[in-house]
């Protein structure tokens, strides 16, 4: 990830003094509104404080001191005697842009040893209006993304099929929730509830064999896969600010999911059915790696990455996914399969951007989303519906079942980001990123 241990969520850079310079006030506007700009498209803690660090010397701010959190951004700068001070509050970041955060690197890159701050500001504003909203290709790749997730955790052809029906349902009303401007976790229960009551009723007239996975499966496009994983890379790092709150809302997310699953699984609860599909070893392995591949393309678009992306992702998710496959079928553990799978992929998304300037976290997210533990979060929520319904008289099996489940939910989510986290600790840990 594009961050390094040396810094904490307060850092102060010291400028060199020149003549005829921009006004306090004029740089910190620009450096606020650089903060608000990384943190909205879902940027690092530590790639904010980096990028800030750089303007902040072409601006020849003085002595800058950065407190980065999770709703609010204050900076306070101080040269010759003079000093001001500027907050900015933050808007929720609600998915990863990698178009923005791809722009800013590139133009970070760009900017003379001295610029005017104004000039940062508009082009600032340039970048943003810059970005092209287009509809039919997300819901496309919403759909593949979600199709090759239920196909990884066992759905059959017929489940594919309700699968991606109810997934384009919920993302069409996520969408028309956002441009209500209604709030983030209302649009997540509003999805959650439409895709879960639509594959119900799908899977009435579709003859499925995996009627439980064709019903959550739909919409575990809402899980906030970049948060985790931010969350855990600025908890490592000692982010505190920045990285507790991002993961309560992960937490939030997976809470509010699981009351709508679990309303629907109370009225109505299928059982697993059959393991879905089944080749030759060695056709599964191609299979798996190829899906693997398209997934991470899949979830790039989803995230709104640039085209320079696209083949770093695919080469990512395919080399992650059969590492991963090649360690479970040889008789290795799931979590073990995707710490390996996922730590391989980041030293490749780290060696490839290195060279090329592009944010490692773009292919390192999109390719390492698809490991999420959908399986065994569905085998709890299934299990922790038993319980409610049945109450005291309910199997110890089924307690046990549930707690197994739900460590190896743990577990998996863990290994991504230890398996993400690790490579760039020791590989990048002198690499300023911006």
């Amino acid at each position: 990830m594009d961050e390094t241990d040396r810094a904490g969520p307060v850092r102060e850079v010291t400028g060199t003094a020149s003549d005829n310079r921009a006004s306090l006030e004029e740089i910190l506007t620009a450096e606020l509104d650089l903060g608000t700009t990384l943190f909205s498209a879902g940027s690092p803690g530590q790639r904010i404080l980096d990028s800030l660090t750089v303007l902040n010397e072409k601006l020849r701010g003085g002595r800058m001191h950065v407190l980065l959190g999770f709703e609010a951004l204050v900076i306070s700068l101080e040269r010759e005697g003079e000093q001001r001070v500027g907050m900015r509050q933050f808007p929720l970041p609600t998915r990863m842009n990698g178009q923005a955060l791809f722009g800013i690197s590139e133009y970070l890159h760009s900017l003379p040893s001295r610029v005017d701050p104004d000039r940062v500001t508009g082009d600032l504003r340039d970048l943003g209006q810059r970005e092209v909203r287009s509809f039919l290709l997300p819901m496309i790749a919403l759909v593949v993304f979600t199709a090759i997730f239920g196909y990884f955790n066992r759905a059959d052809a017929w489940a594919l099929v309700i699968i991606s029906i109810a997934a384009l349902l919920a993302g069409l009303t996520r969408e028309l929730v956002v441009r209500y401007e209604f709030n983030y976790y209302i649009g997540v229960l509003t999805a959650t509830l439409v895709a879960t009551i639509s594959a119900a009723l799908l899977s009435q007239v579709i003859p499925t064999g995996t009627p439980l996975v064709s019903l959550i499966i739909p919409c575990i496009f809402l899980i906030p896969g970049f948060q985790l994983i931010n969350a855990g890379w600025e908890i490592m790092r000692n982010h505190m600010h920045i990285g507790i709150p991002r993961l309560m809302v992960f937490f939030a997310v997976l809470a509010i999911m699981s009351v709508g699953l679990l309303v629907v699984l109370l009225l109505y609860s299928p059982p697993a059915g059959s393991p879905g599909f089944h080749f030759r070893p060695e056709l599964d392995l191609i299979i798996y790696t190829l899906l693997g591949a398209l997934a991470a393309l899949s979830f790039c678009v989803l995230m709104r990455a640039p085209r320079q992306a696209f083949l770093i992702c695919l080469l990512c998710g395919g080399v992650g996914r059969l590492t991963r496959t090649v360690l479970v079928e040889q008789g290795g553990s799931g979590y073990a399969g995707v710490f390996f799978g996922t730590l391989v992929l980041t030293i490749l998304a780290i060696l490839i951007c290195t060279r090329i300037k592009l944010p490692v976290v773009i292919p390192l997210v999109a390719a390492s989303v698809q490991f999420i533990p959908g399986y065994y979060y569905i085998l709890t929520l299934q299990d922790m519906a038993s319980i409610i319904r049945l109450g005291t008289s309910v199997p110890f099996f089924t307690v046990a079942s549930m707690i197994s489940n739900g460590l190896l939910t743990l577990f998996i989510s863990v290994a991504i980001v230890f398996g993400s986290l690790l490579p760039m600790l020791i590989m990048n840990r002198k690499t300023r990123f911006y």
